[in-house]
């Protein structure tokens, strides 16, 4: 069985990146080579790198939600580059993109009575959705919480 530890240190992640400028556009072009098809373009080197976190990790979240197996990263002592490029390490935190774009309800198996269903308006089974109306308002929830329905 696997730790707890080993669990959330997985959710944690850092991968190299190369980053170089294109000489036709000048925009930096940033790409993970351990991880084909998650790459990001930035008008300078700060943007690129900037945005090479949250690319990394909405890549991961989305490899990770259609169960791909998410590779080690590699070691870069022996990557060929060209003068120009640079390789950086850029981390993600699988945690917060699953919380971002994950699914707005946790799916918890709670038993409710058959007859409380029973007693809708007008006959009507009572819904979800009306349900959740009354545990709001019974336990005082005003607002939702940010990325809530």
């Amino acid at each position: 069985m696997l730790s707890k530890e080993w669990w959330m240190m997985k959710r944690n992640y850092v991968f190299p990146a190369i980053i170089e400028r294109d000489k036709t556009s000048g925009k930096y072009t940033v790409v993970f080579p351990d991880l084909p098809g998650c790459a990001i373009e930035g008008e300078d080197f700060i943007q690129a790198y900037y945005w090479a976190g949250p690319r990394l990790g909405f890549h991961l979240y989305m490899m990770d939600r259609d169960y791909e197996h998410i590779p080690d990263a590699s070691d870069t002592s022996n990557w060929e580059i060209a003068a120009d490029a640079v390789v950086v390490q850029v981390a993600a935190n699988l945690q917060e993109y699953q919380r971002m774009y994950g699914p707005k309800f946790a799916r918890k198996a709670i038993g409710f009575p058959s007859w409380l269903f029973q007693l809708g308006k007008k006959g009507r089974p009572i819904s979800a959705q009306e349900i959740r109306e009354v545990l709001r308002e019974k336990l005082g929830i005003d607002t939702l919480p940010e990325n809530s329905q």
